[in-house]
């Protein structure tokens, strides 16, 4: 929503707020549409661009149409992460200049958790990463209130853990573990992220050999999954609870199913990076 435009429009036309609301809404509607981004009905709305002259598109559409576009760009690197190409992600993501998204706050914030995770993935700068997620934890999200809080504190857990520092990786884990099972998941992107913590806290208790609660958390996120039809993450789950399974149990026909879900599922969503390492375990198994 490009608000500024619509004030630079008004005063372009010598309106006061009073002036440019009489007749439509009260001053007080106009003022926090200006000051605080409060949008009236879009009855309202309409009215008062067609008083000066101006259509939606100049403050609703043209606006966000950039933003929209490095939005779905990230959105793909996100669904990069999820299969392992992260150079495709990287890629996408050298491309945005922060300062374009800066009107939307979500937007930055997925940047942020975006970058962070891929240098901490793929063996980057830490230090860069932990900037990126205490820009969200103390700058953009410091009351914890969006699944970006959760994101971060799984990807400092994830620094620590690269840099052996048991003590605080497991402080930011266990922040994540103890409130999982009541985040919200109601729509498609926050799906795909709440798999993403399930998945990440279940690899790091693997990593630890606590596979009781590794294997909850994956079993966990196979439903997930199941039950909202997605299933990007599938192959890398049943991967992981394969590996964990012959951790414990060495060969077993029941290491082998899994094997053969992570299989069908990788070639069903053409993982390439996943099936090296699943045809590699079954031939172990063999």
């Amino acid at each position: 929503m490009n608000i500024q435009s619509f004030i630079d429009k008004r005063k372009e036309l010598g309106l006061s707020q009073k002036e440019l609301s009489k007749g439509i809404c009260t001053q007080a509607t106009l003022s926090k549409f200006e000051n605080n981004g409060k949008i009236p009905s879009m009855k309202i709305l309409i009215q008062l661009c067609n008083r000066l002259g101006l259509s939606l598109d100049d403050i609703i559409g043209i606006d966000n149409h950039d933003s929209k576009k490095l939005v779905k760009a990230m959105n793909k690197a996100e669904f990069n992460l999820i299969i392992s190409e992260y150079q495709n992600s990287w890629d996408i993501l050298n491309k945005i200049e922060l300062d374009s998204l800066s009107d939307d706050k979500e937007a930055v914030m997925q940047y942020y958790y975006l970058k962070g995770y891929l240098n901490v993935l793929d063996d980057g700068d830490l230090l860069e990463a932990v900037f990126d997620f205490n820009r969200i934890l103390s700058d953009m999200d410091p009351k914890g209130e969006t699944i970006f809080t959760f994101l971060a504190f799984v990807g400092m857990g994830m620094v620590y853990a690269k840099q052996g520092d048991d003590d605080k990786s497991e402080f930011y884990f266990s922040k994540v573990f103890n409130d999982i099972y009541g985040m919200s998941i109601d729509d498609v992107n926050k799906i795909w992220r709440y798999i993403n913590i399930i998945f990440y806290c279940a690899i790091y208790y693997s990593d630890r050999k606590d596979y009781e609660t590794a294997n909850t958390l994956l079993k966990y996120a196979v439903k997930i999954c199941a039950d909202n039809h997605v299933t990007y993450y599938i192959a890398r789950i049943y991967l992981q609870l394969a590996e964990n399974d012959c951790a414990v149990n060495g060969k077993s026909d029941h290491l082998r199913d899994l094997l053969n879900k992570a299989e069908v599922f990788s070639e069903f969503n053409n993982n390439q990076n996943e099936l090296k390492r699943i045809h590699e375990l079954i031939k172990d198994c063999n």
